[in-house]
């Protein structure tokens, strides 16, 4: 049996994400097995919650790795403990790392198979200059460390540009019930031509609830990163006028790769399954990817993927055009609009 440790929230902003990949974790590896599994071996995973806590998911690392004999870790976790983790199991596994994340160092057991921010920001900015002529931005975004490194750079990139940040708020992870009501507030004040919002996860349904109650949705639109299918359906119909989002994957992705990957979804699943969005494709790739890993080093031990060459792995994935790709190859950006409970793509980069 070769396993793959899967590290998923049971709590915390994260959270809202780990039915949809917990189900891409599933079809990928069933797909693996029904292929022939890896190198004669039969392929199984292990999940362990990623804790908030950072001290909580390296234990949880640990725990997959020595006790489960997990050869690889796929993480959908915060940023604030992703460096963490990889220190922990440094010598024994690598960590395949699923989300979008802020620039800066990462350990050389830390696969990446998804973006920086900047790769993101950059078409959304331009985007937003072509839809709105928008030229006064205030920055939204959830106070840990993505937030804290992608809300200045972005920043950074609107003045280079000529552009001028009215406002910047950093939303704490547990805030206050009115924290919302009282930023909203200062945007009305402010009067940006566009709101930026760089809120995790399930941090950015209250605030887009409290901006559509305060009246401000049809006047100021909102372009964000990391909000996802799931965040709308969570919003309700009456909470997503003027949400676009920026990503490099929307679940109405019209490409042969998606098409496929959704019916095998729906078929596996059932029709009311936990909708696709971003984060469970990563972690269908990352799943995928780490079996590709696993035939590029002829290992199973995670000892030697450590040090196996990684950059030229193909691995089964939805957001690509074909139903596979690697980390070489360019990645599709995506702009959508929100229209009820999912989004409209009007855009790529």
């Amino acid at each position: 049996m070769a396993t793959i440790g899967l590290l998923l929230a049971q709590t915390g902003p994260l959270a809202l994400w780990t039915p949809s990949c917990l189900n891409a974790a599933v079809l990928g590896i069933a797909e693996a097995n029904a292929d022939g599994g890896i190198l004669g071996h039969e392929l199984d995973i292990v999940t362990r919650d990623a804790s908030w806590a950072p001290a909580e998911t390296v234990n949880a690392a640990r725990e997959m790795v020595e006790d489960d004999n997990a050869a690889v870790i796929v993480g959908l976790i915060g940023s604030n403990s992703r460096d963490a983790v990889s220190e922990a199991i440094h010598k024994s596994a690598p960590l395949v790392y699923t989300p979008t994340y802020e620039q800066g160092h990462r350990s050389h057991n830390t696969i990446s198979i998804s973006s920086t921010d900047d790769e993101l920001v950059a078409p959304l900015l331009a985007f937003i200059e072509g839809r709105f002529g928008a030229r006064r931005f205030y920055i939204v975004g959830s106070d840990y460390r993505w937030g804290r490194q992608t809300m200045p750079m972005t920043a950074g990139m609107i003045h280079s540009s000529g552009g001028t940040v009215v406002g910047i708020r950093a939303r704490p992870i547990n805030a206050r019930e009115d924290w919302d009501a009282d930023v909203i507030e200062d945007i009305r004040a402010h009067n940006p031509d566009v709101v930026l919002v760089f809120l995790v996860g399930d941090q950015g349904i209250p605030f887009y609830r409290a901006f559509a109650q305060s009246g401000l949705a049809a006047k100021i639109p909102r372009c964000a990163v990391a909000t996802d299918e799931t965040v709308l359906m969570a919003l309700g119909h009456d909470a997503t006028e003027g949400i676009f989002a920026c990503a490099h994957y929307f679940a109405s992705a019209r490409t042969t790769s998606n098409m496929a990957f959704m019916e095998k979804y729906w078929g596996a699943f059932g029709e009311y399954a936990p909708m696709p969005n971003a984060y469970g494709q990563s972690v269908y790739e990352g799943i995928s990817y780490s079996i590709g890993l696993m035939q590029a080093a002829r290992s199973t031990f995670g000892s030697d993927l450590v040090h196996a060459r990684f950059d030229r792995v193909r691995f089964r994935s939805a957001r690509f055009d074909t139903p596979q790709g690697s980390l070489l190859e360019r990645r599709p950006i995506y702009i959508a609009e929100a229209n009820g409970l999912s989004f409209d793509i009007i855009a790529r980069y």
